[in-house]
């Protein structure tokens, strides 16, 4: 793309955004139970951990661990600027193997939601919260936790380990009401997919640190797979307060999906995959951490790492989908839903038509196929997204569920700028002006 058009000014980055370093990172695997390849890839940083601590104290080389992999990764050997710990988030979901026990675990991170629950310090203290679901033995408030689903509950021991994400005395989601300085300075949340979306990166807008994170992490996974197999995903959301996610518990959030795998199954080229999205990341913390440790202070300007990314992406730009803003109960971007059949809230009541399937990231119009009626009739997209879509997460199966909003996601192609971490928006006005675009939605298919 070429330097000479014009974009929308975006806010600036803000000071300190690149000069603090990056010390605590929870990386987290079965937010939802039935994706194997986050806890498989927790298991091995916790495997590392034993066989860092043995070599340390026998004075001997990390990665030396006895395998014939050449790309064998020890993080801690590697990445010794970070203070790396795991948390697998959904524990009785993943001996289930299931998505989730009641409810979508990665829905709960709202405040409304996380108020709901009081914890009690003894509690937490009686048991391990990175693997255990802990509130089952707070006796004093067993008959209100019991009202609740279980993954409200596990929300809040979440929350309480990776946070706090609100201040103590934040009453409601205006303002700013989010604490800027929890427990975790970046949570990785690791994801996968039933459908076709290759190595996804997905960050909120106006994180910078993460915004950067996620172009040098773009650019090691292209070059290794294909420009084609990943992507950014953005998501409009620049308040971490408005987010219900997970991550959103840590300072910063970063979310790596990678599919298609089926549900409940490891397989090696997608576990490959998220290891080196995940290594990438911590590359990038790690090498900036370095620089600020060396230069003492936080001078953008004196940054081989930014420097770096800077060449890759000549004027900031990096290319990216933005997601479509939620406006459905469990939805963390919009979709294009699909009515549920009468006899079962998590059957649909339209198939996903075949020239739509596996089309992940490509272009969707006004009039072409989109559903099929189990009479034949071929459903075209109506268009109440925009004349033109880009569809993400086509027919994932834990879009299935209601808790976890029903439907095809939709998104736009768009850029950001690496530094600041806002959409870049083209313009036609000499000032950079930014033209609103408003979007009907509609319900369903219906």
């Amino acid at each position: 793309m070429s330097n000479d058009k014009q974009y929308s000014k975006a806010p600036p980055a803000p000071k300190n955004a690149f000069s603090r370093p990056v010390k605590k990172v929870s990386v987290v695997g079965g937010t939802h139970g039935n994706e194997y390849t986050g806890v498989w890839c927790i298991k091995v940083i916790e495997k590392q951990r034993e066989i860092y601590n043995i070599k340390s104290s026998n004075d001997k080389d990390a990665t030396d661990d006895g395998t014939n992999g050449e790309d064998i990764i020890n993080v801690f050997e590697k990445f010794p600027s970070l203070d790396i710990d795991t948390l697998l988030a959904n524990p009785v979901a993943y001996m289930e193997n299931k998505r989730f026990v009641d409810v979508d675990l990665n829905r709960e991170f709202s405040m409304e939601k996380l108020k709901r629950v009081t914890l009690h310090e003894e509690t937490m203290e009686e048991c391990d919260i990175q693997s255990e679901f802990c509130s089952d033995g707070n006796v004093d408030a067993a008959e209100t936790l019991s009202s609740l689903p279980h993954e409200t509950v596990r929300a809040r021991e979440i929350e309480s380990l990776l946070g706090p994400k609100f201040t103590a005395d934040s009453t409601s989601s205006s303002g700013d009401a989010s604490y800027d300085d929890p427990n975790a300075c970046i949570v990785i949340d690791l994801h996968t997919t039933t459908a076709n979306m290759g190595i996804s990166l997905i960050v909120p807008e106006g994180d910078a640190l993460m915004s950067a994170a996620a172009a040098y992490v773009l650019h090691k996974c292209r070059q290794k797979y294909g420009e084609d197999e990943a992507q950014c995903l953005m998501h409009a959301m620049p308040k971490r307060q408005d987010r219900m996610n997970l991550s959103s518990c840590g300072r910063h959030g970063f979310t790596v999906e990678v599919g298609p795998t089926p549900q409940g199954v490891l397989r090696h080229d997608v576990v490959e995959k998220t290891e080196t999205a995940m290594h990438a990341l911590m590359e990038f913390l790690h090498l900036r951490n370095l620089e600020l440790e060396q230069h003492s202070v936080g001078n953008n300007n004196a940054s081989p790492v930014l420097d770096h990314l800077r060449g890759i992406y000549p004027g900031g730009i990096v290319p990216c989908y933005r997601s479509a803003p939620a406006v459905r109960p469990g939805e963390l971007s919009g979709k294009i839903s699909w009515p549920n059949d009468p006899t079962n809230p998590n059957f649909p009541a339209l198939m996903v038509h075949k020239s739509v399937q596996d089309r992940d990231f490509h272009p969707l119009r006004v009039g072409d196929p989109l559903f099929v009626e189990p009479d034949g009739t071929i459903v075209p997209y109506d268009g109440s997204h925009g004349e033109e879509v880009h569809l993400i997460f086509v027919n994932e199966g834990g879009y299935y569920y209601a808790s976890s909003g029903t439907g095809i996601g939709v998104a736009v192609k768009s850029q950001f700028d690496w530094e600041t971490g806002w959409f870049l928006v083209e313009s036609d006005d000499e000032d950079g002006g930014v033209e609103e675009v408003i979007v009907e939605e509609k319900d369903s298919y219906e």
